[in-house]
């Protein structure tokens, strides 16, 4: 007989799944809570229960998930340098360009520049990835490379939303872009086990 705790955590982990669901396949403006509810399997009243502002409560919680889940894979290879990890992730989006914490991720960024109640429900959390995705450090500014590397992983994800996007291409566009740089040597020692990883942790997200 599972504990009051942890019926509340599989609700609530029902709920922020069915939300990247439908922000993978639809897109934020088909984000409701009825159709939240359905995906999840769980009553309007349950998903109010914990999310008593609805998707302002529940859209960060979303995305603290997310990053929680990427932020914990970093971790277990060990200490990285921001370039370290920048490298890693680019190599990740090349191998797995639809990966779904990415598509979720944006989608509600996007929608906060539009929406200032979801813009300050959010700000804490998206707030923290420069630190706790990038490994950048805080008041320090970011050196060229590192910058050129965060815009071009910005904009490879981002091309996702265009009208002539194709994995492939972008596949391809990205190998072209990687082979022309110079990882640390550290990235390629850690780059398969960050792939395995990957591709272990995605289902989840499906």
């Amino acid at each position: 007989m599972a504990t009051q705790s942890e019926r509340s955590f599989l609700t609530q982990n029902r709920l922020i799944r069915a939300t990247v669901d439908i922000l993978v396949e639809q897109g934020y403006a088909a984000l409701g809570e009825q159709r939240i509810c359905m995906r999840a399997g769980v009553s309007r009243g349950a998903l109010r229960h914990h999310y008593p502002q609805g998707r302002y409560d529940l859209l960060p919680n979303v995305v603290e998930s997310l990053l929680d889940e990427e932020a914990s894979r970093m971790a277990s290879l060990g200490p990285l340098s921001a370039k370290e990890r920048l490298y890693l992730m680019l190599y990740g989006l090349m191998a797995m360009p639809k990966r779904q914490a990415s598509v979720a991720i944006l989608e509600i960024w996007m929608a906060a520049r539009g929406d200032a109640k979801l813009a300050r429900c959010t700000q804490a959390v998206f707030d923290d990835v420069l630190v706790r995705l990038f490994g950048h450090v805080p008041g320090q500014p970011a050196d060229p490379e590192e910058l050129a590397l965060r815009c071009l992983l910005h904009g490879a994800s981002l091309h996702r939303f265009s009208s002539d996007y194709d994995g492939e291409v972008l596949q391809a566009s990205l190998r072209w872009a990687m082979e022309r740089l110079e990882p640390p040597p550290k990235v390629s020692q850690l780059l398969p086990t960050w792939l395995e990883s990957a591709a272990r942790t995605e289902p989840a997200l499906a």
